[in-house]
């Protein structure tokens, strides 16, 4: 088993390389648009913990344990985190190690960076492992730079596209979508949403 030490360095490494490799890429990259959907499908809080959300955690537990229903309580950074692992296990180890390394992250790297670098290397479904292979694939269908577009991409974040897209899973996508246009209209009627994406400009090229 790795320690929570070599653990770091892979994920600080990972983070580091998958940023560099972003910021130098030609062709399209996460936009601003795509970071605010992440923000609201998945880390509404971002802004005000350091990595680690304990209100989702606490519901997640509550759900799991009260109503047998399973619900995420991941932040955006524990999710980069599992990624860069690979680590899916159910063990408490597992989710005690991704809270520390999140944290960590958090502290280490500004948190618009941690929501560009997961969709940078975030899988969206068959054969789109990372956000351009998943542009290819989704968003340069769909228009990179509308909002439906950047929905439809950011939806395969929690609904990945398996290889024979049938009805009922383009349903759960398309409803997705929708319960993310839907927050996106919210939050710009209500004008609280500060959002990651705020604090400045993604490139599109």
């Amino acid at each position: 088993m790795k320690t929570l030490a070599k653990l770091w360095r892979e994920v600080r490494s990972a983070s580091s390389v998958a940023l560099a490799e972003l910021e130098s890429a030609p062709g399209p990259k996460p936009t601003s648009q795509m970071c605010e959907f992440l923000i609201l499908g998945e880390d509404q809080r971002i802004e005000l913990h350091m990595g680690v959300d304990p209100i989702a955690l606490m519901r997640s537990v509550w759900m799991t344990c009260v109503h047998r229903r399973r619900q995420g309580g991941s932040t955006v950074a524990m999710q980069l985190v599992r990624t860069l692992t690979q680590r899916y296990e159910r063990t408490i180890w597992r989710k005690i190690s991704e809270i520390i390394l999140a944290v960590r992250l958090t502290y280490t790297f500004d948190r618009k960076d941690i929501a560009r670098i997961y969709l940078w290397v975030a899988y969206y479904g068959w054969n789109m492992h990372g956000f351009q292979q998943a542009f290819e694939g989704i968003s340069k269908a769909t228009g990179n730079d509308s909002k439906i577009g950047a929905a439809n991409l950011v939806a395969r974040l929690k609904y990945p596209q398996p290889r024979h897209l049938d009805e009922r899973h383009l349903g759960r996508i398309s409803r997705r979508v929708q319960h993310l246009l839907a927050l996106d209209s919210g939050s710009t009627k209500r004008g609280t949403f500060s959002g990651i994406a705020n604090h400045g400009t993604i490139s599109n090229s």
